[in-house]
């Protein structure tokens, strides 16, 4: 691993942007690849500037490329991943919870008590296998090919998932879920780089919400194909053909990852040299780069240094509380509304559907509305405040009413994708955007590694009150948080401004230096 050591001064900075900027590929240092050693690999194409630059019309085609391949590689790559975690949930409707002892007996007070600790571990564990494999999964996001490494981490852990047919304890499946925890933790990191190589900060909300929604059409399809795979009769239980069907279709696409998913700009097959330069060219003005393969020391201590950065992990670990009432308990809270465990399985849908839609229209709108992100982040923490709220005070014994507030605290995850929007867009460095993802990562892990035992099966008669008060409580924190950030980020605009307006001739040289956003004058922050 190459260190590369902070540059002295921010004259030494300039004074490196406008030699790689100005001088042709030949004039490089040797190995430098067309690009010198601070420097963006994107210095290897806009050395190669075309002349008179390029049209609207070229721009629009360049972006409608892009989207054509990527968005439906990313969102069947996310709904995959996504599906794998449902298949636990979908399994508990079809005997996994008996044939592997998950969910135990016991009396209280003269009373038969159900204690679901087991489930709960078996949830959790799968978070802490990610967080484990996410330091790793950030380092080898940041050193290696981003299409091969997407195509690697979904062949294993779609092998690890077909392992879960050949277990037949508790321990056993303790293991697998830690190991399939373990393989996933490197493909959201990696997902988040290559949404920030490849679109601009207004074109990322929209394309986040594209490929996050998959998770909402993943619990939609993935419930109807659960109920499906549950029907066949066979030599197994129902539940591992659910999982062996599931990891067997993850490992084919992972093959197929390797083939059509570009690790960056300067590789898709689908872009002409010409297209290739707009790629990158559009992007300039960003002031965030494309990639750059050096371990900068500096920008990992100005990650750890940064104070969004910390506000971002807070934010996650906060909403990603919910998953635990939504996701991990999901089949088990809705059938105690009264519903048998066929239609509960096939109820879960709802949930996909209500997400797919929020998301789609929070980020749209956040794409054609300026400085929004955080208004959308707010608005969305507040459904799910009000379908807690409807869940824990409703009177089951009319099943609608819980249903539809179940329905809308599944909508935190547009809170989720609304905060890893405003990461990207504010984060510059490639090295500090590898770290912070790593981080917010890192504290989504610890959120969803506890938030399993919130759900208290003992508590049902009184409507999982200690779940849903945690949730109220974390959304709530989480709005006044949004606000405080969309403040503090327009306040740092202000200042910069005070400082230096934006010099464009000078952000064009600076754009692929692999600056971060503290240390390059010409960057602003997205609220």
């Amino acid at each position: 691993m190459h260190i590369e050591k902070p540059p002295s001064t921010t004259a030494e900075h300039h004074q490196h942007a406008d030699e790689s900027t100005l001088h042709g590929a030949d004039d490089k240092p040797d190995g430098a690849g067309g690009s010198s050693r601070d420097g963006d690999v994107a210095l290897q194409l806009v050395d190669t500037l075309i002349a008179g630059g390029f049209t609207e019309a070229e721009q629009r085609q360049t972006l409608r490329r892009i989207d054509c391949v990527l968005m439906p590689i990313m969102f069947v790559t996310n709904a995959l991943q996504f599906m794998d975690k449902a298949c636990l949930t979908g399994a508990a409707m079809f005997g996994v919870l008996t044939d592997l002892h998950l969910i135990t007996l016991g009396y209280k007070g003269g009373k038969v008590v159900v204690d679901s600790s087991r489930y709960s571990y078996v949830s959790l564990i799968f978070y802490w296998g990610y967080l484990l494999g996410l330091l790793p999964g950030v380092y080898l996001s940041q050193k290696f090919p981003l299409g091969k490494y997407a195509s690697i981490i979904a062949v294993l852990w779609g092998g690890v998932t077909v392992c879960t047919v050949a277990v037949h304890s508790y321990q056993g499946l303790l293991v697998q879920r830690f190991f399939l925890g373990v393989t996933e933790a490197g493909m959201a990191p990696a997902f988040s780089l290559i949404t920030v190589m490849w679109y601009k900060r207004r074109e990322q909300p929209l394309r986040y919400a594209i490929w996050y929604s998959a998770t909402g059409m993943g619990v939609l399809i993935g419930t109807l194909l659960l109920y499906a795979i549950g029907q066949i009769k066979g030599p197994l239980a129902a539940w591992r053909y659910q999982f062996m069907i599931i990891g067997c279709i993850t490992a084919v696409w992972g093959i197929l990852l390797w083939f059509v998913l570009p690790d960056s700009p300067l590789t898709a097959r689908f872009l002409s040299q010409r297209l290739k330069i707009v790629a990158v060219e559009r992007l300039r003005y960003e002031q965030i780069g494309i990639e750059n393969k050096t371990i900068k020391r500096e920008q990992v201590r100005e990650a750890f240094t940064d104070p969004k950065t910390y506000l971002y992990m807070v934010m996650v670990f906060a909403v990603s509380l919910t998953n635990g009432a939504t996701s991990g308990f999901g089949s088990i809270i809705v059938q105690s509304f009264g519903y048998p465990p066929l239609k509960t399985v096939l109820l879960l849908g709802g949930a996909g559907a209500t997400l797919f839609v929020s998301l789609i229209v929070c980020g749209t709108g956040a794409v054609y509305i300026h400085h929004s992100r955080s208004v959308f982040g707010m608005v969305s923490c507040l459904p799910v405040i009000a379908g807690a709220v409807m869940v824990w005070k409703s009177d089951w014994s009319t099943k609608t009413t819980p249903l539809w507030g179940f329905y809308l605290s599944s909508i935190f995850a547009t809170t989720l994708v609304m905060v890893l929007t405003l990461m990207a867009a504010n984060t510059a460095g490639h090295t500090k955007k590898a770290v912070t993802s790593g981080l917010v990562w890192a504290a989504f892990c610890a959120s969803n590694g506890i938030a399993p035992l919130t759900v208290r099966t003992q508590e049902q008669d009184d409507h999982y009150p200690t779940a849903w008060a945690i949730i109220l409580s974390m959304m709530s924190l989480t709005f006044v948080l949004m606000a405080f950030l969309r403040f503090y980020l327009l306040r740092l605009n202000k200042k910069k401004d005070q400082v230096k307006l934006v010099n464009h001739e000078e952000a064009a040289r600076t754009a692929f230096m692999d600056m971060t956003d503290r240390e390059n004058e010409n960057f602003r922050y997205e609220a």
